[in-house]
């Protein structure tokens, strides 16, 4: 049998627990900024958006991100599943220098790989101003990779998944184009 004080112990855990994955479903919404999210929304949906944006935090604080990473709740997925986001995704275009051109996907060999890819992924979406630099990084990574190419076209964009009606009627998910950024290497 529990002590009480391991009772109460479990409680604020739950409730610290709980109170992270609000914040991260929170700062999901803010998705629906975008206009073409937005429009899609019905006059009542976009009616209860105006108002929870008010609230909606700036970002999530980094003790949470390292908590919510440990404990499996910043997988992207919302509070309800008719609300889950669109994966996010990079993909590098490569010309040589006779203008043949290739299409690579970022190729993660370890779980340590995919972590800091998937964290240069995350400040890539908080931090607009750094998206640049950021790209540019990537490219010089894929051209050290694939010496044989001269220019590197970095693509970010999402998976967009279609509703279940929309599947059962033979649709599929598409790759939708966000950014691009362009670098070619210097003669």
């Amino acid at each position: 049998m529990l002590s009480v004080y391991k009772k109460i112990a479990l409680i604020i855990f739950f409730g610290l627990h709980i109170t992270v994955i609000v914040i991260y479903n929170l700062v999901g919404l803010k998705s629906y900024q975008r206009e073409v999210v937005f429009e899609s929304l019905s006059e009542p949906g976009k009616k209860v958006y105006t108002q929870v944006k008010k609230i909606l935090p700036p970002r999530v604080p980094v003790p949470i991100q390292v908590y919510s990473h440990y404990a499996g709740t910043d997988t992207g997925y919302s509070l309800f599943a008719p609300n889950v986001p669109s994966a996010m995704g990079v993909i590098f275009e490569l010309k040589d220098s006779e203008g043949n051109t290739t299409v690579k996907f970022p190729s993660l060999n370890s779980l340590s790989g995919l972590d800091r890819f998937t964290g240069n992924l995350s400040t890539y979406r908080s931090f607009e101003e750094i998206r640049p630099l950021m790209a540019y990084g990537w490219a010089i990574r894929m051209l050290e990779i694939y010496p044989e190419f001269t220019e590197v076209t970095v693509i970010i964009g999402s998976h967009r998944m279609p509703g279940i009606k929309d599947y059962v009627e033979g649709k599929r998910s598409e790759f939708v184009e966000s950014a691009r950024y362009e670098f070619a290497l210097e003669e």
